[in-house]
């Protein structure tokens, strides 16, 4: 049996100084999510209303536990670039469309208007970047987020998790994580959660809308998956959700990257994911000793497994990303390693 292990799913930057940053998203209770009624034009949550809007903060941890400080904060919806020239309220200000707000020191966004109607049915893109200083050098990071938009009926689910963080370390030993179950336009108050660690089950959670996860639970970064399901005698869950958390001080990271020459999927043009084990102190790369690596591909909206390998690698292909009604989906690759010994 191997003696230690080590999970990945994130896209990390390493630094010249050997320090790692992560870039994650703060969300507040509203999920980044819209149904829209293609008959008569209404949208739930109504994002005009105060209370219902929801609040991206990015967050950019070190390894080392350095100080990080952020400037230039940048939004981007949809390929457009965001302008907030408008009025400033709360310590948000507007941007030219009305639609979004930003909060210029932390870089939280609001969303201030609705995003869905009958011709916007489709999921919506966030893409944020930064310039990040450690050590009185700057460094570039971005990472996009999306907005699910789909239309209300009788029997569309949609469950989410919210996070009190998603970053652990040292002073922040814990996340609080609250399943959440819609219905069309409206919130369910009655459900059964299933719990999982990425495909394993976590039953001593299951039936409990509410969890905690401490770093004890986390190898460098855990995916948490959630079913739904109406109740515990049901065979068939109605919704999935998942989030990513990571301890950023773990002294093992597992480190996907795209080891191909091919960076984005194409047809007839596979993309292969391969992943180091990197020393998180002084971000040198270590070799394992009798490895079992497990790559598995999920798709990034129902977070249903579409394929796994045991290799040191696998290959995501167009037949993981596109959907049968011509869409394209983005996929989460997961690595996991159990390794003997470490040089």
């Amino acid at each position: 049996m191997s003696k230690y292990s080590a999970q990945g799913g994130l896209t990390v930057r390493r630094l010249r100084n050997g320090d790692t940053l992560y870039l994650t998203f703060e969300h507040n209770s509203n999920p980044l999510f819209q149904a829209v009624d293609s008959q008569t034009g209404s949208v739930a949550p109504d994002w005009t209303v105060e209370a219902n809007r929801p609040v991206v903060t990015p967050n950019v941890g070190s390894t080392r536990g350095n100080v990080v400080t952020l400037a230039n904060h940048a939004w981007s919806y949809n390929g457009s670039v965001l302008n907030f020239n408008g009025a400033t309220s709360g310590g948000y200000t507007l941007d030219a469309t009305g639609k979004f707000a930003m909060n210029t020191t932390t870089g939280a966004l609001k969303i201030m208007a609705n995003l869905a109607s009958t011709a916007n049915m489709a999921n919506d893109t966030l893409l944020y970047s930064v310039t990040a200083t450690v050590g009185g050098v700057n460094y570039s990071l971005s990472k996009s987020i999306d907005i699910q938009i789909q239309g209300a009926g009788a029997s569309s689910y949609f469950g989410f998790i919210n996070a009190s963080t998603t970053q652990l370390n040292d002073t922040v030993t814990q996340a609080v994580l609250k399943a959440n179950l819609w219905l069309s336009t409206s919130p369910v108050t009655s459900f059964y959660v299933k719990w999982y660690k990425g495909d394993t089950a976590w039953s001593a959670m299951n039936g409990q809308s509410q969890v905690t996860v401490g770093r004890n639970d986390i190898d460098a970064s855990q995916l948490i998956i959630a079913e739904f399901y109406l109740s515990s005698s049901d065979a068939t869950y109605v919704a999935r959700a998942a989030i990513t958390l990571i301890d950023t001080l773990d002294e093992i990271i597992v480190v996907p990257y795209i080891s191909s020459a091919q960076k984005e999927v194409d047809t007839g043009s596979p993309v292969t994911v391969a992943a180091r084990i990197v020393k998180a102190k002084d971000g040198s790369v270590l070799t394992p000793s009798n490895p079992t690596w497990a790559f598995e591909i999920y798709d990034g909206n129902s977070w249903s497994l579409l394929a796994s390998a045991s290799a040191s690698s696998i290959q995501v292909t167009t037949a993981h990303t596109d959907q049968p009604d011509g869409s394209t989906h983005e996929v989460v690759v997961l690595v996991t390693v159990s390794f003997d010994s470490l040089t």
